[in-house]
């Protein structure tokens, strides 16, 4: 009886963490802050080399309309030219798919 209600406090726990942890997940804006800003916002070293390669009109990501979801998660796992590819430790699969999401979030489907 002892090991069964034991069993269910702990599941009870794991519920309520996983629950808390969804509410309290940072949006795809800030994880892009956190994760991608320093070379992805005005001024930034990528924002420079998209600028380059792709014109003023496609250099800052935040402004794009042509960003698949898949398309950013691709890039992010795996690196691109000049940008390193980000491992699960620096961003997780849950952080990688609220970011992509929302940078997709203006991308017609």
């Amino acid at each position: 009886m002892m090991k069964r209600l034991a069993l269910i406090l702990v599941s009870v726990a794991a519920i309520s963490l996983a629950a808390a942890d969804e509410q309290t997940s940072p949006s795809g804006a800030t994880l892009f802050q956190k994760h991608c800003g320093y070379c992805h916002l005005p001024g930034g070293t990528g924002t420079f080399m998209l600028e380059r390669r792709l014109g003023k009109e496609r250099a800052l990501l935040a402004e794009r309309r042509d960003l698949p979801q898949a398309y950013v998660e691709h890039v992010v796992r795996n690196g691109l030219q000049s940008m390193p590819a980000l491992t699960r430790v620096e961003v997780t699969d849950s952080e990688l798919t609220a970011l992509a999401s929302w940078l997709a979030r203006n991308t017609p489907q």
